[in-house]
């Protein structure tokens, strides 16, 4: 059986996305599917293609064991338009260069965000004549309305009506949590759904992964290091780690290690500078494979969002389980609800101060807490979130999905096609 993976965002690049597809396409090669996967020039998250790449041209090549045609598009991580045309400069691409550089698939399985891709995944399912999957890794066009990025008008009805017809389409609609997928089912009540989180290879984290490398880049300064690596954007709401970091005693041990890229960085970099924010310091983006031994030299895992964002659950919560790493995790919702069913955190609701510094205190001062919660951690990430048991439970669905495009394909029922036509931009690749 033939799999395509249509996704903007894929390794080299860093990010939640990129690992977990990878990982994800590797477990599926296991189990047996002929995958390829459709994605962009390398470009997230500086906005520029990286080098050795051509801006202007297609790439095949391998990902590990991942055959892989990367598409040119108009790279950009600012601005609300250039964005937009980031976003519909690869769907034009993937539309041009998939059908002649791609195997016709059996079933494409499509990563959203961003929603945009849509159109290219409706666009090569009526090409090919086969069915999509379609992945909810947020809630587009809410998650963009409530972070501010948006406001509510002509472009989200648009982005609304998109959404609802690539979910009605669908073989079927996967998501990263239980708040994805019930939105999805309440919205279009006949579509398969199925919660798909995300995950971790266990094997590749541990305590045991610290290494000297790892430990000096930390730093050697009196700890315990509460690090945060990820990125740094608009949704982690990253203030919250300054303002909590400002408002410590001197005397209170513990430091904040913040490590990765991303268009807040400048501003969290001036404002460290400018308000003397001793206790927290921001190191450059690490490759893919030192994450591990960073997290094994810390001591507790910081995770923040910004506000209640309907479904959202960082993935950093999955690896810190597996490193066996408390967390202090500052988000509410589902996040919250993982990590306390866990038993491997502490929780409290973005913009809680007081609630904020009374859980860094019981972290940094009490290390018997810190060994129980990161034991725990570890535990639930064997047991449940394991990228062993996630691929599976990815992998009965894909085959429920097709299996059942085929039999009604079988009786003669044919797929009721509704093409969403996407708005012309200038300056396709």
């Amino acid at each position: 059986m033939r799999l395509l993976i249509l996704t903007q965002y894929f390794p080299p690049e860093l990010g939640a996305p990129q690992a977990r597809l990878s990982e994800l396409a590797e477990r599926l090669l296991d189990l047996g599917w002929d995958l390829e996967v459709l994605t962009a020039l390398p470009n997230y998250p500086t906005g520029n293609v990286f080098a050795n790449y051509d801006p202007k041209h297609p790439r095949l090549e391998r990902v590990g064991r991942i055959p892989t045609l990367r598409v040119p598009l108009s790279p950009s991580n600012t601005g609300f338009i250039r964005r937009l045309r980031c976003y519909f400069s690869f769907v034009f691409s993937a539309r041009k260069h998939g059908p002649r550089l791609c195997r016709r698939p059996d079933l494409l399985f499509v990563e959203s965000p961003p929603l945009f891709i849509a159109y290219a995944a409706l666009y090569l399912s009526n090409h090919w004549r086969c069915p999509y999957v379609f992945n909810v890794s947020d809630l587009w066009p809410e998650s963009a309305v409530r972070l501010g990025l948006v406001k509510p008008g002509w472009l989200t009805r648009l982005a609304e009506r998109l959404e609802l017809t690539t979910y009605r389409q669908a073989a079927g609609v996967t998501g990263q949590s239980s708040d994805i997928i019930d939105s999805v089912r309440r919205r279009s009540p006949n579509i398969p759904t199925e919660v798909v989180t995300n995950g971790v290879e266990c094997s590749h984290f541990g305590p045991g992964k610290a290494d000297e490398a790892a430990q000096e880049l930390l730093g050697r300064h009196p700890g315990p290091i509460f690090i945060y690596a990820g990125l740094l954007g608009l949704a982690q709401g990253l203030d919250q780690i300054l303002d909590l970091a400002k408002s410590l005693p001197p005397a209170l041990p513990g430091r904040f290690v913040l490590v990765g890229e991303g268009p807040e960085r400048a501003h969290l970099e001036h404002r460290i500078q400018s308000e003397s924010i001793h206790r927290v310091r921001i190191l450059p983006p690490q490759p893919r494979e030192r994450v591990p031994a960073l997290l094994a030299a810390a001591h507790v895992a910081v995770i923040t969002l910004g506000m209640s964002i309907p479904g959202a659950v960082p993935s950093k919560i999955y690896e810190a389980m597996a490193s066996a790493l408390p967390i202090l995790l500052i988000a509410d919702g589902e996040a919250a609800r993982r990590v306390r069913d866990a038993g491997c955190g502490l929780t409290l609701p973005p913009g809680d101060l007081p609630a904020a510094q009374a859980a860094f205190c019981q972290l940094a001062r009490n290390q018997g807490l810190r060994l129980r919660l990161g034991n725990s951690g570890r535990a639930a990430a064997e047991s449940t979130y394991s990228r062993e048991a996630t691929a599976q439970r990815l992998d009965r669905f894909l085959r429920s999905a097709l299996g059942a495009t085929t039999r009604r394909r079988d009786k003669g029922i044919a797929p009721q096609m509704v093409m969403v036509h996407a708005p012309s931009l200038p300056n396709r690749p």
